[in-house]
């Protein structure tokens, strides 16, 4: 039976089972608590602990529950592009299965959107956010990686971060080209969208699991970026040229 939700909350795994459970049901109290009629769909890259059989087991229990394990093509942007195209609602919210995300910030994401928000992004770096028990290694890193994606996005603070709302619109029919970990630059950079709206959030990092971190998923965030540029030079309709003339305009305008 098919039923249209207000909110879709995408969820990619991958060998989550210590955490799955937990933010399956963090995420449907929030959803009851909120009343905001909404699904959780998990979209797993055939992970090798028991993470697809407890999320089917809770099929059982909860209604709105939905599990679609990819069998190619594996990564977590590959995950969350499927899980828009799979997604039963106009309001799309993707959120980690590690608890780095807090799941009560939902409504708020929810609420900005439903105000005309194209884009609700949670950042680590405008006031009132943070990260807590990260490595100084992981903390250059994202630093790193912030500050190229705000070389595209000089607007928004956390153009990387992994949690994230937008509206369906923004991404219909949009030829998307997931690579890594970044899945919102790409939204970001091929996406229709006027407006972005940032929420503060402190990052935790992960209790349980291991983090997927890699030379690989560095290396592909590199190239996206590249991608990314040269779009931009090529195809001048898009947001990246957008958010340069404006940043220049507000520059000029300040000099006056």
């Amino acid at each position: 039976m098919y039923v249209k939700y207000e909110l879709t909350v995408i969820v990619p795994t991958f060998n989550e089972e210590a955490n799955i459970a937990n933010i399956i049901e963090a995420v449907n109290s929030t959803f009851l608590s909120n009343n905001i009629s909404g699904e959780i769909l998990v979209v797993d890259d055939e992970s090798r602990d028991k993470t697809i059989e407890i999320v089917q087991n809770l099929t059982l229990k909860y209604n709105n529950l939905k599990i679609i394990v990819r069998h190619e093509d594996h990564g977590l942007s590959q995950s969350v592009i499927e899980g828009f195209k799979q997604a039963n609602s106009d309001i799309f919210l993707v959120i980690d299965a590690d608890y780095s995300h807090p799941p009560e910030l939902i409504p708020l994401f929810y609420e900005k959107i439903k105000k005309g928000a194209d884009i609700v992004i949670g950042s680590r770096y405008i006031s009132g956010g943070g990260i807590k028990q990260w490595p100084l290694k992981r903390r250059v890193l994202s630093l790193g990686a912030t500050g190229l994606g705000r070389i595209l996005f000089p607007e928004i603070t956390d153009p990387v971060s992994g949690f994230f709302a937008l509206r369906k619109e923004v991404v219909f029919g949009v030829q998307l080209h997931p690579r890594g970990y970044k899945i919102l630059m790409e939204v970001l950079g091929r996406g229709h969208w006027k407006s972005v709206f940032e929420i503060p959030f402190t990052f935790t990092d992960r209790q349980n699991g291991e983090s997927k971190l890699t030379f690989c998923i560095i290396s592909d965030y590199a190239k996206q970026i590249l991608s990314l540029t040269e779009y931009s030079l090529t195809s001048r309709n898009n947001q990246v040229w957008n958010e340069w003339k404006k940043m220049i305009k507000g520059s000029v305008a300040k000099k006056l």
